[in-house]
């Protein structure tokens, strides 16, 4: 009799599986990782890999899913005083650019491919509307607390924030100073809650 699967098994699988095709894509690129590859990082059978993603589009999509939860939940814990918003921006950056540098490596090389993938370019366009629709919920929260301003354009203000960390994104990978790169994402945070507050 073969042992019973439990759910935290094929989560903690999964899991496995995420951070392998992370290690994998940052090291050989997205284009020339193989799921033999991510297999083989993951210590893991082909087959096993293909039960739980049927392509490395699936994969980066996934990979792209847990960070937007683990942003979520870091969202959750913070920004309940208005009077915190910036120390909590700071620490927000602080602790998604101690976790991210791999996962940063592997977002711009799969937008690089996205340009010859349709199934990649289709999971990026996916994945950042979700980046985009849990900005505008974060920003219309701090409208019902009262932080900001109601006649401001949520939207707007949630994009540009957004685009705002994937242009210091950029930078940290071209070579740019993390100091100078916080520094720049504290002040412009700090002008922007001035503004709409």
């Amino acid at each position: 009799m073969s042992p019973k699967v439990t759910q935290q098994y094929k989560i903690e699988i999964r899991e496995k599986i995420i951070k392998a095709a992370i290690d994998a894509f940052s090291k050989y690129g997205f284009d020339r990782t193989r799921m033999d590859d991510v297999a083989k990082t993951a210590d893991l059978s082909k087959g096993t890999i293909y039960l739980h993603f049927k392509s490395k589009e699936d994969l980066f999509y996934a990979i792209c899913e847990n960070n937007l939860a683990e942003a979520k939940q870091q969202i959750s814990t913070m920004f309940a005083k208005k009077e915190d918003l910036v120390s909590e921006i700071e620490r927000f950056y602080d602790f998604f650019r101690k976790k991210k540098t791999a996962n940063e490596r592997v977002f711009f090389e799969t937008i690089a491919e996205s340009a010859r993938n349709a199934e990649l370019r289709k999971a990026l366009y996916k994945q950042r509307m979700n980046i985009f629709e849990t900005a505008i919920e974060w920003v219309n929260l701090q409208i019902e607390r009262g932080f900001f301003r109601k006649n401001i354009d949520a939207n707007a203000i949630a994009v540009g924030l957004v685009s705002l960390y994937d242009g210091l994104t950029v930078n940290k990978l071209l070579g740019v100073s993390e100091d100078y790169n916080k520094k720049a994402w504290v002040e412009t945070i700090r002008a922007i809650i001035i503004g709409i507050s």
